[in-house]
């Protein structure tokens, strides 16, 4: 019996495949398994002969190898032997987004977020598997988010079909994201797309028109954005929503041109500061005239039905804006500025 990594060898790299092969006779069982029980999958060749990893050892763990043969007149005979893999310079966490569960509009990505930078995109793109029910044609697309760090979201070619079912599963356990930096497990989220639903926001005319299913429900009065800061123009997705929060212009690179408390009714569509909300302050303006900072404004009574009424991944659609500036895919999910063959080309395994 030989097992590659040999019983007492330490530092393994991790995600090196491992083989076990019988001298003589065949194998009857092969388990490999770390200190907390999990187990490595692996498969045996049509001889009964060698067993070939399936899946990845994870960094800094010791793993127990048990084989059992089967000799040509049925004895069988069981060895145990230990191996241990390398400990990780750097651990890379992931956040997903959405999280597990949860019902989505028709615009909302698959979003992955790395703690750490991603050298080797391609090797970690190449583990990340969307399964929807039904088939719908994506593509990933690597960016980066507001924060800064390394993003990878999969965006259908088209919105969601209604109903839609997404799975990612996330196989990155032993996977190197760069020399030295490593992924510690497997991730995995699940969600439904809901409504089919469209925010349009027309710019020139003051207003916005909540569709669903194609047919309009509602119209709003509203003040976007002024000549001198626009309402982001395009297509946006809905990232967020609070029922109360203070707009504060500190935190959207506008210095001290306003701080106002306990505003009721937000809701977001960029990372860099672009909300719908109430604007008591402003109802002159609001139907009549653009004026906000680039927000879009809106009566209270009319932003709290609009707050109930739109959900997290609806698409919102900017038209007759005098803001020229295409949004970074990464400023919340600007994934749909881009053409599909520009986003296509933003994945590491294109061409």
């Amino acid at each position: 019996m030989t097992v590659d990594p040999a019983d007492g060898t330490q530092g393994v790299a991790p995600g090196r495949p491992i083989t076990v092969t019988a001298g003589s006779g065949t194998l009857a069982a092969v388990r490999i398994a770390d200190g907390q029980g999990r187990a490595i999958e692996g498969t045996t060749s049509p001889d009964g002969r060698t067993w070939t990893s399936t899946t990845r050892t994870v960094p800094n763990a010791t793993y127990t190898v048990t084989t059992t043969t089967r000799g040509k007149k049925g004895a069988e005979a069981t060895t145990t032997g230990t191996f241990g893999t390398l400990k990780a310079d750097k651990v890379n966490k992931v956040t997903l987004r959405p999280a597990n569960g949860g019902t989505f509009g028709v615009g909302q990505p698959v979003s992955i977020m790395f703690d750490i930078p991603v050298q080797d995109k391609a090797e970690v793109e190449r583990n990340l598997k969307v399964t929807t029910t039904p088939n719908v044609e994506g593509s990933w697309g690597w960016t980066k988010d507001q924060s800064g760090k390394d993003r990878v979201d999969w965006r259908p070619r088209e919105f969601w079909p209604t109903g839609t079912r997404i799975t990612l599963d996330a196989n990155l356990g032993g996977v190197a994201s760069a020399p030295g930096a490593y992924f510690t497990r497997d991730y995995e989220t699940s969600f439904t797309v809901g409504t089919s639903r469209t925010v349009e926001v027309d710019v020139p005319k003051h207003k916005l028109t909540v569709i669903e299913d194609g047919v309009p429900v509602k119209t709003i009065k509203m003040s976007a954005g002024s000549d001198q800061f626009p309402t982001r123009g395009g297509t946006h997705v809905i990232l967020s929503k609070n029922a109360k929060e203070t707009l504060d212009s500190t935190t959207v690179g506008l210095g001290d041109s306003y701080n106002l408390p306990d505003v009721p009714w937000v809701v977001h569509f960029t990372s860099s500061g672009t909300f719908f909300h109430s604007a008591a302050w402003n109802t002159a303006n609001i139907g009549v005239a653009n004026t906000s900072h680039g927000c879009v404004g809106m009566t209270v009574p009319d932003a709290e039905w609009f707050f109930n009424r739109v959900q997290v991944g609806d698409p919102v659609v900017v038209k007759g804006s005098n803001n020229t500036e295409a949004t970074e895919p990464g400023n919340g999910f600007g994934n749909w500025q881009l053409t599909w063959d520009r986003w296509k080309a933003k994945s590491a395994l294109a061409g």
